[in-house]
């Protein structure tokens, strides 16, 4: 596999000092039992080095702004961690929640909402309770696509693999497991998204290790475990087509299918795999972006909405060199605890095709909007979806 070439990471000058500073405050909070801290001595964290491109400066089309401070915050405390937007030809538009639902929302009145699923084994009525970290045995919807005809959606369940419900029948069939005999020793832990062509399945498995609910500690170890697959639903024939990704958490074919785009969170890029032609099999890059993006999309007019997670710089771009004190801070750190106290940037921006971004939304304090993860464009409005938010947020347009 053709490696992408990196920019030159960026130096500072002040980062022994900001390390410095680091220790003595975690000393000082470690003195007076700040519920930062907490005890997983025995957690498993082997974090690596590496080397990310220079920071992305917000100029341009990524000129920051207050966009999204204009934000309507929608079904608070219902749709609790709406990872993905997708929107059907009527107006309605399916996402998946924490609790392993997925669900079907009126965007004319959002307080119209259908379960269309209960993924995992354990049923609606003990998962419906679940608010904030995933249970596998509820599972959790990550990326959907609608087939053609419209009637079939596409579901990638974290835990259990790629799913197909007949949306007028509500039957949910299994269509790769995470499980599958043909991954060997590598079982799909962490399957994140997926586009279709036809009968072809796209998908990507963020981690052969760790499973969604240690999605932190994957992003931050900054290990290539991330996989892109293939899946034939007339042939049975499944391929791994790239490994060695840095959390692969976005999948995005090219208007013309010559080629997927997809996220490499951990290394704040997006990157561009060629399925025909003389560049077959090749990977170049598509841009480096701002922060650790999320699930990106294709709009109208073939555009590229990216979400972003975070902006850099980052934990990870500070202790990018320093993999044995990330696995320390994992160890006694409550990280749950730590991004609520940390800045916050709320950005989603769209990109051209040819990888320079056209516009962005901020909210620079993250008062309104903070980690959207999904993003969507429909009847002039703005859909923000977020893994981590209890509701949808909604920009109009106009």
């Amino acid at each position: 596999m053709k490696k992408v070439e990196e920019r030159p990471r960026q130096k500072s000058d002040q980062k022994k000092w900001i390390l410095i500073g680091l220790f003595v405050a975690l000393g000082a909070l470690f003195v007076f039992r700040f519920p930062l801290f907490c005890n997983n001595l025995s957690r498993n964290i082997q974090s690596s080095i590496i080397q990310l491109p220079a920071l992305v400066p917000l100029e341009g089309g990524l000129k920051p702004n207050e966009k999204l401070t204009k934000a309507e915050r929608v079904q608070e405390g219902v749709l609790v961690g709406p990872e993905t937007i997708e929107f059907d030809k009527d107006g309605f538009f399916y996402t998946g929640l924490v609790n392993g639902q997925v669900v079907k929302v009126d965007s004319k009145n959002t307080s119209n909402i259908q379960l269309i699923a209960q993924m995992g084994s354990l049923g609606y009525q003990y998962c419906k309770s679940v608010r904030e970290i995933p249970i596998k045995n509820c599972g959790r919807p990550l990326g959907l696509r609608l087939d053609k005809t419209g009637q079939n959606l596409y579901i990638a369940d974290a835990y259990y693999g790629i799913f197909k419900i007949n949306l007028q029948t509500k039957k949910l069939t299994s269509i790769v497991k995470a499980d599958d005999v043909r991954f060997g020793n590598k079982p799909m832990k962490l399957v994140n998204d997926l586009d279709l062509d036809g009968d072809l399945i796209y998908f990507i498995d963020s981690s052969f290790l760790r499973h969604v609910d240690s999605a932190i500690e994957e992003h931050i170890e900054a290990n290539p475990r991330g996989r892109l697959f293939s899946y034939n639903q007339k042939t049975n024939e499944m391929n791994l087509l790239l490994d060695g990704l840095y959390f692969p958490n976005g999948l995005q074919l090219s208007p013309q299918k010559d080629f997927l785009l997809i996220n490499e969170n951990s290394m704040a890029k997006i990157i561009k795999f060629y399925l025909v032609g003389e560049k077959k099999g090749k990977v170049e890059l598509f841009a480096f972006i701002p922060g650790f993006g999320d699930t990106i999309r294709l709009t109208q007019n073939k555009t590229l909405l990216v979400p972003f997670a975070s902006v850099r710089p980052s934990i990870l771009d500070y202790l990018a060199e320093w993999p044995n004190l990330r696995n320390i801070m994992f160890k006694i750190l409550n990280f749950k605890y730590l991004f609520k106290i940390l800045p916050k940037y709320g950005l989603l921006a769209e990109y051209g095709m040819d990888g320079v971004a056209i516009r962005s939304w901020h909210d620079p304090k993250g008062v309104k909007i903070e980690c959207t993860t999904a993003g969507a464009i429909y009847d002039n409005k703005l859909y923000l979806g977020s893994f981590y938010n209890s509701f949808l947020g909604i920009v109009n347009l106009n």
